[in-house]
């Protein structure tokens, strides 16, 4: 009798956990020979022991090129052909992310293996999930943790202890995502945390209708929410051109108003009192951007929101510079706000000064 003419080699679904790999997987890989004999025809239907073993060479014998070996006892092998599942005894464990060689001979090991030593080989559907660009053919669904596929459903995952893992990454890795196709997900771990997904044009957050500090959300970034998340105020995403507030000399003692929410009561009073073109308040009640014409200067209160909510957590693309309010201090002068410190107080009407719109939701 002599040695395995022939060995066919698949591998069974736990080899395929985790690939690729660096790191040392435990793995079972289904085995099916052939025994012949000297003359040509298939060893006589018996059972025989075995010997298996895995190397990192085609040749090489020396202990440092062994990966694994086991030795099975009874090996039943009918019109000379035989099946094993190597891993079944010793646990095949080993970084599968290089080429092994099976040793096959009679025995205990000690007698001479095939020449040469078949490389171990991957079924067409194990290919799929090496290298870069891991594809799956099959029009089927993908059931983890089930045997019953649910009818509308591509992937299904059933668990009752574990849930799924979404891409964690910051808002800067998150803009750095080249050309983001329409409905991608990932979870945001800094600045305004949670879920976003991109629409087609930008990132937007789940909120689950609850809006946050921070959102895109009304034509603009929202610097203010209630309570309740339900309303507040959004500012425009850039400036409006540079404006005075205008009406110098001029009293307009409705536009005085500086606790947050006399914004547009504010602008309405400017705008009644004051004709002159191009002044802040103008500017900002004539403003059509994003779908929304509702837009209004916001007052002292507002103004410092904005700086407070937006500015200091980098949102909002703010100039360095001061930024006019609709909140008049006297004839000459109305309340504006350096956005380099924070610091507010009156600044000249005739001046021309940073303008950013703002509305309620």
């Amino acid at each position: 009798m002599r040695y395995p003419l022939f060995v066919f080699l698949t591998l069974a679904a736990a080899f395929f956990s985790g690939l690729p790999v660096l790191l040392a997987q435990t793995a079972n890989l289904s085995l099916q020979g052939v025994l012949v004999q000297d003359n040509g025809q298939a060893a006589p239907d018996s059972n025989y022991q075995l010997s298996f073993k895995l190397w990192k060479s085609a040749t090489s014998t020396a202990p440092a090129d062994l990966v694994w070996s086991d030795v099975f006892n009874s090996v039943k092998v009918v019109g000379g052909k035989y099946n094993v599942i190597l891993g079944s005894g010793a646990p095949l464990t080993a970084p599968f992310n290089q080429a092994y060689y099976l040793g096959v001979s009679i025995g205990a090991g000690t007698g001479p293996e095939l020449m040469p030593r078949p490389r171990l080989t991957a079924a067409p559907a194990g290919l799929a999930l090496l290298g870069s660009s891991n594809e799956f053919t099959s029009d089927g669904p993908v059931n983890i943790g089930t045997t019953t596929p649910a009818a509308s459903a591509r992937l299904l995952l059933n668990a009752t202890s574990k849930g799924i893992l979404i891409p964690r990454m910051t808002d800067a890795q998150k803009k750095a995502i080249a050309q983001p196709d329409e409905a991608l997900l990932v979870y945001q771990t800094d600045q305004m945390k949670g879920f976003y997904y991109y629409d087609g044009s930008r990132w937007q957050h789940i909120t689950n209708g609850v809006r946050q500090v921070g959102e895109l959300y009304g034509g603009g970034i929202i610097f203010y929410v209630d309570a309740k998340g339900q309303h507040g105020l959004i500012a425009a995403l850039t400036n409006q051109p540079l404006s005075p507030w205008g009406c110098s000399g001029k009293v307009i003692i409705n536009a005085r108003g500086t606790a947050r929410g006399c914004g547009d009561a504010n602008t309405a009073s400017i705008v009644d009192s004051c004709a002159t073109a191009g002044i802040a308040a103008r500017v900002c009640d004539d403003l059509v951007l994003n779908g929304y014409s509702d837009w209004f200067l916001p007052n002292k209160d507002e103004l410092n929101l904005m700086y407070t909510n937006l500015k200091l957590a980098g949102l909002g693309g703010f100039s360095n510079a001061s930024y006019l309010s609709s909140s008049e201090v006297d004839a000459l002068q109305a309340w504006g706000q350096t956005f380099s410190s924070g610091v507010q107080g009156p600044v000249q009407k005739a001046n021309s000064n940073f303008v950013r719109a703002i509305r309620r939701f």
